[in-house]
């Protein structure tokens, strides 16, 4: 399972340019006897003859620049791997977000007999392919995961006001995060939010996967945590064998690209029961948008968009993270 990660790993991709990932994924499902399905730039795969299925999803791209394969190298030992380019012995981003996550979908589309897959293009430029899937795909799945958060405790089942998750998933859930040292938690934009945004209707998650330092040319992938994270997947497979629906309606007026969709009203409340309206703050009138370092909402000038996270940071956390 190690070198199968570290194969992974070693597949460079940019946005714009995942050429070479989405070859190599293609080749691996079909080395499984399985058919990868292409449209708009996004690949899917459906394994097995079910009424409803699992869903994990994940996506193509990476922020680091291709360097020559003669110079892309990973490093690794037995706790954790990173890239070197060999032309300069300095590290080079292995593009942990989100290879890991491409690993954990061709893991479980390995170990089980029914599950959906999907791999996704140019999400670090806007989620371009999620927002651009094709929602029928999704009609008959449960729910759907993302391995696509640094670090090994987050469970993200809120992004930009809109929850992700109906109370059953969460109260069937939690049990399981805590065997596995996992907790709910905010989060910023990644596919499984825009999938929301564009009619898929079941509950969702992104979750943290052992890669640090994203989008940095230091970072890493630590493989205990992908155990971890693989493990918890496999738990959630195992044990939610109901489908996880959610109400939603947008109530935003995406004015760019980079709006991400914030703004949403109807969902299911944890609190207050399936169905529940619980109106979330509107900024659609006002000068104030949210930091999605620190998930708080600051003034509109107070806001920069931050090129080397893909992400609209306060000054305060662009401090932080510089």
């Amino acid at each position: 399972m190690r070198q199968e990660l570290i194969n992974v790993l070693s597949v460079q991709s940019e946005s714009y340019n995942s050429t070479m990932m989405e070859s190599y994924i293609t080749h691996q499902i079909e080395s499984m006897g399985l058919t990868a399905i292409h449209d708009k730039g996004n690949i899917y795969c459906i394994k097995g003859i079910a009424d409803t299925y699992p869903c994990i999803v994940s996506h193509m791209d990476s922020v680091h620049k291709i360097i020559p394969d003669d110079d892309y190298h990973i490093m690794f030992d037995d706790r954790m791997a990173m890239g070197i380019n060999l032309a300069t012995m300095k590290p080079t981003g292995c593009g942990g977000d989100d290879k890991v996550g491409i690993y954990a979908c061709l893991r479980l589309l390995q170990e089980y007999e029914c599950i959906k897959v999907a791999f996704f293009k140019d999400e670090e430029v806007g989620c371009d392919g999620s927002y651009d899937a094709d929602v029928e795909f999704f009609k008959d799945v449960r729910f759907i995961l993302q391995c696509d958060r640094r670090g090994n405790t987050d469970f993200v089942n809120e992004i930009y006001g809109t929850q992700l998750q109906n109370k059953k998933f969460k109260k069937q859930v939690a049990p399981l995060l805590r065997n596995h040292g996992y907790n709910f938690s905010s989060g910023m934009l990644t596919d499984v939010y825009a999938l929301t945004q564009i009619g898929v209707s079941v509950s969702v998650a992104n979750i943290s996967c052992g890669y640090y330092n994203p989008h940095c040319d230091d970072e890493i992938v630590m493989f205990e945590d992908v155990d971890n994270c693989l493990d918890l997947c496999r738990a959630i497979f195992d044990t939610l064998e109901d489908t996880y629906p959610v109400q939603r309606q947008k109530a935003y007026k995406s004015l760019s690209k980079y709006n991400y969709n914030r703004y949403s009203y109807d969902y299911d409340d944890f609190e207050t029961g399936w169905g529940a309206t619980t109106p979330v703050k509107d900024t659609s009138t006002t000068d104030i948008e949210i930091c999605e370092g620190c998930n708080e909402w600051r003034l509109t000038k107070d806001i920069e968009y931050v090129y080397k996270y893909s992400t609209y940071m306060c000054k305060d956390c662009v401090e932080v993270y510089s």
